[in-house]
């Protein structure tokens, strides 16, 4: 499998896992050794290592942020493959009952060895983290 299939793939799973919080089926997915961080912006910044602390920061990032919203609908932009690298940028919808739609931009690059991820760097901008600030100001912070 191409490593753009590779990386659909994941990201389907990464959907399913979400919806039904089964975390482990995208063990496989990564290396035992792998790396997942955020060095932008620096409101986000986090760096976890090994398999399980990602399994473990996916979990804990979506409970604490994500499910707080009403939905949340993420939106891929095809990936691009360079060598062992898949770099892939896209939106997430999130909505709120009595508030317009908000959408963050965002980027994500996974270093491949062979077929596992061994390193995942997510990114948005510091505007785009301001924007969300000033939305959840004027619509409340969700609950």
């Amino acid at each position: 499998m191409d490593l753009t299939a590779q990386f659909l793939a994941y990201a389907h799973d990464f959907e399913r896992s979400y919806a039904d919080r089964d975390w482990r089926r995208l063990g496989p997915y990564f290396a035992a050794d792998a790396v997942y961080e955020c060095s932008t912006p620096a409101e986000l910044a986090f760096r976890v290592e090994g398999r399980d602390a990602i399994l473990a920061r996916f979990e804990m990032a979506t409970d604490a942020f994500d499910r707080r919203f009403d939905s949340r609908a993420l939106q891929l932009d095809p990936p691009h493959a360079s060598g062992q690298r898949v770099s892939v940028t896209g939106l997430v919808v999130y909505t709120l009952a009595g508030a317009a739609p908000f959408r963050l931009p965002f980027a994500e690059v996974a270093d491949y060895r062979g077929d596992e991820i061994v390193r995942l760097e997510d990114s948005a901008t510091a505007e785009d983290v301001r924007r969300l600030l000033d939305w959840m100001a004027q619509h409340g912070n969700p609950t």
